[in-house]
């Protein structure tokens, strides 16, 4: 399981890394791109808090962790307390990426108030996700959950145990976190996909805006159906499949919603291939160009090929 998480692990935060900045061009003017670059950026800091939990439990970095353990205890406690905070900022992320789709679908001047204040916007997402964190730390300081401790008998680090009825309120808790957001989520797709089939009806919009509005809705579709995946495995895999099979899936799952964002732009927006592509084709040329040693002359892609 370590190695899978490597090899599809770094080269996909790579390239999330590096649509960040990819995003800024001027190709990408449009103000779904401005959430999606926000998006990412939360991904990012997901994703690598999540792997401070996995090198404690894979044994090539427990000595590794071992030194943090011992000389920086609160980092366990801040990671184990900023799951929480993750959780919901990638669903209220999730959420105003279907937002803005359904806003963009019906009214023409969306796209202006989008790019005027995404900035704000997503401070508000920030700032509710920072208020879940509220109850995220009466929870931990209540000890509803508690970081992994570090048995020196099995060399091992461990969960900690939780009392039975608190550990049953946090699942409570967390379903019902759950279910407001699967509904949200439900509910915009819903109407999102009715407002653009009722936009094309009137054939109010041209047939490029068309196309752009399908790919975007659809990007914002598929991160929104990885999102219910997540959701529903989190309640079902467990019980279905045994705990070290769910485990090892939720790893995958996790990484999933917050590396996939890239895979899904290319796979669906016409905009980012060509884009991406554009770059590619520039940069083989210099290649070309500067391995030749003839700078007078111009060397297609194509020749290159």
């Amino acid at each position: 399981m370590e190695v899978l998480c490597l090899i599809y692990g770094i080269p996909s935060l790579i390239l999330t890394t590096f649509f960040v900045p990819f995003l800024n061009r001027n190709e990408f003017k449009y103000s779904f791109y401005k959430i999606l670059q926000c998006n990412l950026v939360l991904n990012i800091f997901c994703y690598l808090n999540g792997w401070f939990i996995r090198f404690c439990s894979w044994s090539f970095s427990v000595p590794m962790m071992l030194v943090v353990y011992e000389n920086c205890i609160i980092a366990f406690h801040f990671t184990s307390c900023s799951v929480n905070f993750y959780y919901n900022a990638q669903a209220i992320g999730v959420i105003l990426l279907t937002i803005h789709r359904l806003t963009s679908s019906k009214y023409i001047t969306a796209n202006q108030f989008w790019n005027k204040f995404y900035h704000s916007v997503y401070v508000l997402v920030i700032t509710l996700s920072v208020s879940s964190l509220g109850l995220a730390l009466f929870v931990y300081l209540n000890g509803y959950i508690l970081p992994k401790h570090f048995d020196y008998t099995t060399e091992m680090f461990l969960a900690t145990p939780v009392d039975p009825i608190k550990y049953a309120m946090l699942s409570k808790i967390f379903f019902i976190e759950s279910t407001i957001y699967f509904s949200s989520i439900l509910i915009l797709n819903i109407s999102t996909i009715i407002a653009i089939r009722q936009r094309f009806i009137i054939n109010s919009t041209s047939k490029k805006t068309q196309k752009l509005m399908r790919n975007l809705t659809t990007t914002a579709l598929i991160n929104s159906s990885l999102f219910f995946i997540v959701f529903v495995w989190q309640l079902l895999g467990a019980n279905v499949f045994g705990v070290q099979f769910f485990m090892g899936s939720m790893y995958i799952l996790s990484d999933a919603l917050s590396l996939s964002l890239p895979y899904i732009l290319l796979s669906f927006d016409q905009n980012g291939r060509s884009t991406l592509a554009k770059i590619i084709g520039g940069q083989a040329a210099i290649l070309a160009k500067n391995i030749g040693g003839k700078p007078q002359r111009t060397t297609s892609v194509v020749s290159i090929i």
